[in-house]
């Protein structure tokens, strides 16, 4: 298998640990590209020139880092990170959702601000409020796990981004549970193994 994807991306991370979670990285060649430069290695197997893109076992490109992080689910080893079962798959989903959804307003916060110039557009100020009321509700959140299942690892792959993206949030002083949380999932081998430098 061959995966496109660039060291910044959460998205790509995102992939990536699953990968290792999914005991995969091994079989996986990892092809580094700038998106943002509409790479021709990157268009010739997605017209959307975003990262990631999975080359499955098929030897056909897969895109979007749910659909390759499910895909990884299926044929690595290890133990399932999102379940088959309604309600079980229904819990993972729910913590997923809010994982890849800090992920993306953080990520649309950065790209808005880098492409944009400006720090005090109307999106990067909804933006940066969705991610405190993110964070806090994660600070709720009593299913947080370290075992761990998709939704797990989208939430610290979020976090992550928030902290080497966007490191004047101060979301650990408001969320003191998830911030202790974070740094035990931070410690796992998928996690430090794609840590961005």
């Amino acid at each position: 298998m061959k995966l496109y994807l660039n060291e910044a991306s959460p998205y790509a991370r995102l992939v990536l640990v699953v990968a290792h979670e999914k005991q995969l990285s091994e079989r996986i060649e990892l092809v580094w590209t700038d998106p943002w430069a509409s790479d021709e290695g990157l268009l010739r197997v997605t017209p959307l020139a975003k990262v990631p893109v999975l080359i499955a076992e098929d030897g056909e490109p897969l895109v979007e880092s749910a659909c390759i992080c499910d895909y990884l689910d299926q044929v690595g080893a290890g133990p399932v990170l999102l379940p088959r079962a309604a309600n079980e798959r229904l819990a993972v989903l729910r913590k997923y959702g809010l994982g890849r959804g800090l992920i993306d307003v953080a990520f649309g916060a950065v790209i808005e601000k880098r492409y944009e110039g400006g720090s005090d557009s109307v999106l990067i100020q909804r933006w940066r409020s969705a991610v405190d009321r993110t964070t806090a509700v994660l600070e709720k959140d009593s299913k947080l796990g370290l075992a761990p299942d998709l939704g797990d690892v989208t939430i610290a792959v979020a976090l992550s981004y928030v902290d080497f993206r966007m490191s004047d949030i101060g979301w650990r002083t408001s969320a003191p549970r998830l911030a202790a949380w974070f740094e035990a999932i931070a410690a796992r081998p998928s996690i430090r193994a794609t840590a961005p430098e």
